[in-house]
């Protein structure tokens, strides 16, 4: 940068301490900008346009053989789906693994980046004052597209909020240059973009705390925002990714194993697991399988039982009326992702609480394995 930019870069982020303002609306904002610069700028300056609209969801009741927790599903029985939107913006930052979106004079647009329902980008910066701040900023060339979301490097969010933006690009895929991923998701994610049309020489890794600038720069909706995937995002996902013909009579019985979790662990899996497999279970460690296998494997499944966890997300390839059991430790009982999923799929959704032992880590949880086996007979026989 010449001195005269580096200068300017400097004053906008003053004064270091959280950004200029969080804006709420980015459709707002652009049309404040277009309001107040008048006609010319509004017809060449950002845009906006909605490329799906808002829709209504109502979800079956879940099912349980143990004790009940409709309190936690009731927000997700009923709710809309956010419209979807494909923004374009100019003169604008990408910032870091979070995919946080910021304005040339660094105001940061809330709605592109989510902390899962947890916390607030407002409380985050309150926690991380100088977390945009930076010395200087990558100065990309041409047209760029963001495929990153906070948590982007996990299966769920992978799946749900990033693959889905590609369908919001459609309208403007010829145009883009760069395509931009965060840094830290693993390999095995990266090759399935071939399959959206994207080649390795069009994706630009985003390191953490990285600042990329764009002249031009397309930016869609969080389609699966909280944990809530809209119906035409599972559809798009699975007419990308579904590469064999649907399974007429699917029969495999199949257990997704923690894994090597570092939280949320079931403290006698291996003696639940063992009970599994006695009752004709396929034990399942989908974090070692390319994700053209984990496809293939549940197109074939009749039944999965599985914890929460990113695992279930592999539930979008399933097929129609498969069953699926949900493990909750009853100190992370979210009901927003896999029985949501599970409702947009048409699938038999059941769920069992676990208990924890006293001396237990925060989510670690023990699974009643006598309860788990008459759910999975009772679910067999009806």
């Amino acid at each position: 940068m010449s001195l005269r930019s580096t200068i300017k870069f400097w004053l906008r982020q003053f004064p270091f301490i959280y950004p200029k303002e969080l804006i709420y609306s980015c459709k707002e904002w652009i049309d404040k900008q277009q309001r107040n610069k008048g006609l010319y700028f509004g017809q060449r300056g950002p845009w906006y346009k909605d490329i799906f609209a808002a829709d209504f969801l109502h979800n079956p009741a879940p099912q349980t053989l143990g004790t009940p927790n409709d309190p936690a599903f009731y927000n997700n029985r009923s709710y809309l789906t956010p419209i979807a939107t494909l923004f374009c913006l100019q003169n604008t930052f990408l910032f870091g693994h979070k995919g946080l979106i910021l304005s040339a004079d660094h105001r940061v647009f809330q709605e592109f980046s989510h902390h899962f329902g947890i916390s607030s980008l407002k409380r985050f910066f309150r926690k991380n004052p100088f977390y945009i701040a930076t010395g200087g900023f990558r100065k990309m060339d041409g047209v760029g597209a963001v495929l990153i979301s906070p948590e982007s490097q996990n299966y769920y969010h992978w799946l749900n909020d990033v693959l889905p933006r590609i369908k919001l690009y459609e309208d403007v895929f010829d145009q883009v240059d760069h395509f931009c991923v965060s840094s830290n998701v693993p390999q095995k994610f990266l090759n399935v973009l071939v399959d959206f049309g994207i080649s390795a020489e069009k994706v630009v890794l985003v390191k953490e705390n990285e600042k990329v600038r764009f002249d031009y720069l397309f930016v869609s909706s969080l389609p699966g925002s909280e944990g809530r995937s809209p119906g035409w995002a599972a559809d798009y996902l699975r007419n990308k990714l579904i590469k064999t013909p649907a399974v007429t009579h699917p029969v495999k019985k199949l257990y997704f194993k923690r894994g090597n979790s570092m939280e949320r662990n079931i403290l006698n899996e291996e003696s639940l697991m063992l009970k599994l497999q006695n009752d004709g279970f396929e034990i399942i460690d989908p974090g070692g399988l390319t994700i053209p296998e984990q496809i293939n494997l549940v197109q074939q499944a009749k039944i999965v039982v599985s914890a929460h966890g990113a695992a279930l997300s592999n539930l979008l390839f399933s097929p129609v009326k498969t069953t699926v059991i949900e493990l909750f430790s009853p100190d992370y009982f979210r009901t927003d992702c896999y029985y949501t999923l599970s409702a947009i799929r048409e699938l038999n959704y059941w769920y069992l609480t676990g208990t924890k032992p006293a001396a237990a880590h925060w989510g670690d949880m023990m699974v009643d394995e006598d309860l788990l086996l008459i759910t999975i007979h009772h679910v067999n026989a009806g």
